[in-house]
């Protein structure tokens, strides 16, 4: 209860003054100027008298929150444009709630938009009774007038125009790889608990930074955001569940994770070049990467399909019963793939844990082993027979020892990988429920469109047909030909349609294309994998088939003599000590 208090305190410290631009050490010195020396131990602090503190001191020092950024960064911040992003308004926040994500890795799915972009947004849509929305009015790309429509006005596109991204300094180097080390643990302030920082390398560019766990999880949920038509491989959770976060054991599977998770990132050629990654793998000094982190989560999304930014200048929106077909297949196959690697899990963790059983039985086999030789010295049994005993305990000795290795093998080099390939298929599974989210808008509102349609030529009343720009077109005309009427008739609500057409087809083309990469990327870790995990077998299995064939052959090297004179030497050792704790 305690800590979770404390982390509330630190919570509100870093909200209202770290972020807001405030001289935290100042700070700290205002706190004891109201407390005198305790005034620096958080525990001597309510939560309330922090909250009361921070508006006094925010009063008193009413420009010491201005950040300062640097003014190439600030011409930056105002003419980048998002990359890669897309027209995702008709969102709301009921979007989470119905979808039904289980991530299970990160499970704060934004899908790219927050409140405050929604609430600075919605006067750029327009709600009808239909619950159908229709987007600003700034893109003139998506006039229908010269676009191929079918008989109610959607359109039947395969492409739409866009900007080329522009790529960052990394494309500039090949082979690009990251090495990860665990660095230091820094002490806790009034700010933050302690943490653990790891050592970032990236090799040929001869990047070194530091990083922590939670600018993990930071660059993770902005990468969702900005590229959410990408998958997004997965980081470990959060928290260790009881025990210490920092064992080293556990740190060390951590950074093996945010290790490969990285070089995920890399194998993605859109997020590999991208500017924030950049940022993310080169900036060293801990102000300027976190002056950059604001940066990002103030970027604004661009309202329109044709505003997004693409490797060759098109974004492919074709939607036919193929590629819904082959949609639907990836779903299936993406399901069935994450519960048999959810089981594989379970039965690789459940022969770890026999394995473990046998090679600790066989310690105890050859500890009975080595009894049983003393014994047969206490009573003078023939040397064959001690022999026997000492090759026995070697034996289960060996055993025991490679299935230690087996064990370790299974669990580092196996079941984290496969763990690591099915929480792939849970990131897999991020992009797909957007996907459904957007086709099921499309269908609704298309359904929709063409029954108010249909009910509103049957009943002649032009006033409610929104002819938008066509509305020079002579009624008489309209009414006596259904198939020029339809397509013409509401405008702007035929609009609306074909822009959410135009994003599910980009959503669905994005899928396919991400689950061609995701698969080739897990066919060459399997393959990869497997080799790595074959060649360190052998040399486990050669290793004990040369120690048993030594015992087996080589009964001559027991001088069973010196073996006994040194069991008997710790036997008088120990009555030794006996005697003098006796005295």
């Amino acid at each position: 209860m305690e800590d979770n208090t404390e982390e509330e305190k630190q919570n509100y410290l870093r909200e209202n003054i770290l972020e807001k631009g405030y001289d935290a050490e100042d700070f700290v010195s205002y706190l004891t100027i109201k407390k005198g020396d305790d005034g620096v131990n958080l525990n001597n602090w309510s939560l309330e008298e922090l909250k009361s503190l921070v508006q006094e001191y925010i009063l008193a020092h009413p420009q010491g929150g201005n950040i300062q950024i640097n003014p190439t960064i600030q011409q930056n911040i105002n003419s980048t444009q998002v990359q890669n992003q897309l027209p995702i308004q008709n969102l709301n926040m009921s979007m989470n709630q119905n979808m039904n994500i289980d991530n299970g890795i990160n499970n704060n799915l934004n899908v790219g938009m927050d409140n405050n972009f929604i609430n600075n947004n919605i006067n750029n849509e327009i709600i009808n009774n239909n619950g159908m929305i229709q987007y600003g009015q700034n893109s003139d790309d998506f006039n229908q007038q010269n676009e191929p429509t079918d008989i109610y006005g959607i359109t039947s596109l395969e492409s739409v125009s866009c900007s080329i991204y522009e790529k960052s300094e990394l494309c500039k180097f090949d082979n690009i790889k990251i090495e990860m080390t665990i660095g230091e643990k820094v002490p806790g302030t009034f700010f933050s608990k302690a943490y653990t920082t790891y050592i970032i390398v990236t090799s040929p560019a001869n990047f070194n930074v530091r990083r922590r766990y939670s600018d993990f999880e930071w660059l993770r949920q902005v990468l969702i955001n900005l590229y959410s038509s990408n998958v997004i491989p997965p980081i470990p959770k959060k928290n260790k569940i009881g025990g210490d976060r920092f064992d080293e054991l556990f740190l060390d599977k951590r950074l093996r994770t945010l290790e490969k998770f990285l070089n995920l990132l890399l194998a993605d050629p859109i997020i590999r070049d991208s500017q924030i990654l950049y940022d993310f793998l080169s900036i060293e000094e801990d102000s300027k990467f976190n002056n950059r982190k604001k940066y990002y989560n103030n970027y604004k999304l661009p309202m329109n399909l044709c505003d997004f930014k693409s490797p060759n200048g098109k974004l492919n929106i074709t939607i036919n019963e193929e590629v819904e077909i082959f949609y639907q297949n990836i779903k299936d196959n993406t399901e069935i793939n994450q519960d048999l690697l959810t089981k594989l899990n379970t039965n690789i963790k459940q022969l770890s844990l026999d394995m473990t059983n046998i090679f600790n039985r066989m310690d105890e086999i050859a500890k009975i082993c080595d009894e049983l030789f003393i014994n047969s010295i206490k009573y003078y049994d023939i040397n064959e027979i001690k022999v026997s005993y000492c090759q026995l305990k070697d034996m289960f000795k060996n055993w025991s020892t490679t299935l230690k290795k087996e064990c370790v093998l299974l669990n580092v080099n196996i079941r984290e990988y496969f763990k690591y390939s099915k929480n792939l298929f849970r990131s897999m599974k991020e992009m797909l429920n957007i996907v459904d989210f957007h086709k099921q808008a499309y269908y609704k509102s298309k359904r929709n469109l063409i029954t108010k349609k249909e009910e509103l030529f049957k009943r002649s009343d032009v006033s409610k047909w929104d002819l938008g720009p066509n509305k020079n077109i002579s009624i008489v005309s309209l009414l006596k030909d259904k198939n020029v009427a339809l397509p013409k008739m509401l405008y702007s609500e035929t609009k609306a349609v074909n822009n959410m057409k135009q994003v599910y087809g980009y959503y669905l083309n994005r899928a396919t294309g991400e689950f061609e990469r995701i698969r080739k990327l897990i066919g060459l870790g399997h393959k990869q994998n497997i080799s790595e995990n074959s060649k360190k077998q052998i040399t486990i299995i050669s290793e004990l088939f040369k120690n048993i064939s030594d015992i087996a052959v080589c009964s001559q090297k027991y001088d069973i003599k010196n073996i006994e004179k040194d069991i008997e030497k710790d036997l008088n050792m120990g009555d030794n000590e006996k005697q003098q704790q006796q005295q």
